[in-house]
């Protein structure tokens, strides 16, 4: 899959600098080549039409699923609620205190 990415790539970069060595105008003959492709709003809604809706049913699913785990890992990462935290801190305020200020009596 990357080979045919990195080839399209390869083949739009020189086509580009094709067009600037030319002196065309990249931007115009974009427009021009697109001016005759209908757009993505009529054409959507006719290919999630053609899908059979057993594989749309699955493809959401997976969609929800990896959401779902996205989110469970992210508020794993998360620090509890200070209201939940338990602390196990045995140190005293004297025991905070830098050694070079020196011990406060107790």
């Amino acid at each position: 899959m990357t080979v045919l990415l990195r080839a399209a790539l390869a083949i739009a970069v020189l086509s580009y600098l094709a067009l600037m060595r030319g002196g065309a105008d990249p931007a115009a003959e974009a427009r021009k080549l697109a001016g005759g492709l209908p757009s993505a709003s009529t054409v959507l809604p006719a290919a999630l039409e053609a899908v059979p809706p057993e594989t749309r049913e699955r493809a959401t699913r997976a969609v929800l699923a990896r959401g779902l785990l996205a989110e469970l890992s992210r508020r794993a990462g998360e620090p509890p609620a200070a209201t939940e935290t338990l602390t196990t801190d045995t140190l005293e305020a004297a025991d905070r205190q830098p050694a070079w200020r020196g011990i406060a009596p107790r």
